[in-house]
């Protein structure tokens, strides 16, 4: 910078909330790991018969996502679940895409308008899928299968992508030679595409083989791979603990500390709280 320019500093103070990223994630994650559990489990042990039926009545012993987050209780346990954990899940989209764009030092000049619009793509392809999620979570099969089943649709399609683009991102605003940290990082967001992607093409497969030729067991192999997508993607989320292990969600006042100007410093006004009027009780002037 030059010797006229002006610098402004914030002071972080009064704070009523501080969270380590490190607890998010690991609830965030927990929420609909262990509900989709929760679900699973109860749904096999007491309604067995009921979450394994199958329109065309095909033999079946593993339900479907749909089918164990459909009955109840197990609905409201799920839903609730889902709208917990997808809220600070749009605050992380945000931190990715200014985590990238604090990175564009990284990228060659001449790819610079390139990176931004990706950057703008995988913000909006993590927000479609998140809103996806909770629109897949609360209009089940049961209600409006068409609505249900096309919103599942573009979850699939903004989950894989995303996936994909965020990978290629992460790799590209690094360095040539990564920390132990970044490595581990993207080793588990490249296994975990590819765990998916493959998950995704089996899904395909016997869905056709379910739906149009009623193959026995043909939906218990969809459903093995709706479970293999769904946690696959949790620890694909997961890993963004490993970018942001420093950072800490706060509430707290937030006022200009110093500025700097051709090498003087001025002091802020200061940020202690006001301090109320008290009115001094005399003789002439009574209360």
């Amino acid at each position: 910078m030059g010797g006229d320019s002006l610098e402004k500093k914030e002071s972080i103070h009064g704070t009523m909330l501080r969270i380590h990223f490190a607890k998010i994630a690991y609830v965030t994650v927990s929420l609909p790991a262990f509900s989709l559990l929760f679900c699973f489990l109860s749904g096999i042990i007491f309604r067995f018969y009921d979450v394994n039926e199958t329109v065309c009545k095909a033999t079946n012993v593993i339900p479907s996502i749909s089918a164990v987050t459909g009955i109840l209780p197990q609905a409201y346990v799920w839903r609730i679940c889902i709208g917990l954990h997808a809220t600070p899940r749009f605050a992380v989209g945000i931190m990715y895409y200014n985590h990238y764009k604090e990175r564009l030092r990284l990228i060659s000049p001449q790819y610079h308008t390139l990176y931004r619009q990706l950057l703008r793509i995988n913000f909006w392809l993590y927000t479609i899928e998140n809103s996806c999620l909770v629109g897949v979570t609360y209009i089940s099969n049961k209600e409006n299968y068409p609505l249900h089943e096309k919103i599942f649709i573009v979850f699939m399609v903004s989950c894989n992508c995303y996936m994909l683009l965020n990978t290629i991102i992460f790799r590209w605003s690094r360095e040539t030679t990564m920390s132990r940290t970044e490595q581990l990082s993207f080793q588990i967001k490249k296994w975990m595409f590819i765990a998916i992607i493959s998950a995704t093409g089996g899904l395909l497969i016997f869905f056709v083989r379910h739906r149009f030729f009623c193959i026995p067991f043909a939906f218990s192999y969809f459903s093995a791979c709706e479970y293999v997508i769904a946690y696959t993607n949790m620890a694909y989320h997961l890993s963004g603990y490993l970018e942001f292990r420093d950072y800490y969600f706060i509430a707290a006042r937030v006022s200009p500390t110093t500025e700097t100007k051709n090498g003087d410093v001025s002091s802020a006004v200061d940020p202690s709280p006001r301090k109320p009027l008290v009115r001094r009780r005399t003789g002439d002037n009574p209360l």
